[in-house]
């Protein structure tokens, strides 16, 4: 092609051809969560619920020194919310026992009338039977205690005769519930399962329960029958 003035005229460019598309693959589906693809967890009971209940806990480790004394000092709060002198008996016992394992635990209370001690909460291996018995207020292991006002740590050749009524414990932590010089009770501890005997650290620990179980008892009065604390309040 010739333009007008003699030139050749430019070409015109040809159209250039739209990229073809590009297929683009969808993304895997997001792998679904674990705890929707492990199986379900079925837990089966080895008898009806009321049979597993009743099998004893398994022995919980000792709680030493100074982390006793702050362990029972968060938990005694729950003292103020129970009835009487046996529950309360009842459940410094078993806090005293979970983290001071021992072979036998006993709360004993004092009757004034008769000037004797009365255990009213026996719990562990060699409690069956304690309910009930009685010592006169001069026998020589609790009359020592209430002396020093404090808990006192005995061995066996402390022990003599006592030691016989809780099965021939070799090594015992005896604290005094008094307030006000005036005797309310005993919190009483031996052999510890762990073989280690109680250390002045237990025994500090154990005062301060025994302090705390003191006041309850002095607010709700000495309750010695346990039958009683078991009935219903009367309307």
């Amino acid at each position: 092609v010739v333009s007008r003035f003699g030139a050749p005229a430019a070409a015109a460019p040809a159209p250039v051809a739209a990229p073809a598309p590009v297929a683009v693959a969808a993304p895997p589906p997001a792998p679904a969560p674990a705890a929707l693809l492990a199986p379900p967890v079925v837990v089966e009971l080895s008898g009806p619920v009321s049979q597993t209940r009743d099998k004893p806990p398994l022995p919980k480790r000792r709680v030493r020194g100074d982390e006793l004394i702050s362990v029972l000092f968060e938990s005694m709060h729950d003292l103020n919310f129970l009835r009487d002198s046996i529950e309360g008996g009842d459940f410094c016992l078993q806090l005293a026992l979970e983290k001071l394992p021992a072979r036998i635990g006993l709360v004993w209370l004092y009757d004034i009338d008769r000037r004797e001690f009365a255990i009213v909460s026996a719990q562990g291996a060699a409690s069956q039977g304690l309910v009930g018995r009685r010592l006169p207020e001069t026998e020589p292991v609790l009359s020592s205690a209430m002396r020093k006002r404090r808990a006192v740590l005995l061995a066996a050749a402390d022990l003599a005769e006592h030691a016989s009524l809780i099965g021939g414990a070799t090594h015992v932590l005896l604290a005094p519930v008094m307030q006000a010089g005036r005797f309310l009770g005993a919190i009483e501890m031996a052999d510890p399962v762990d073989g280690v005997p109680f250390s002045e650290l237990d025994a500090n620990a154990i005062t301060y329960m025994a302090e705390q179980y003191a006041e309850f008892v002095a607010a709700r009065g000495v309750l010695l029958d346990r039958e009683r604390s078991s009935a219903p309040p009367a309307h």
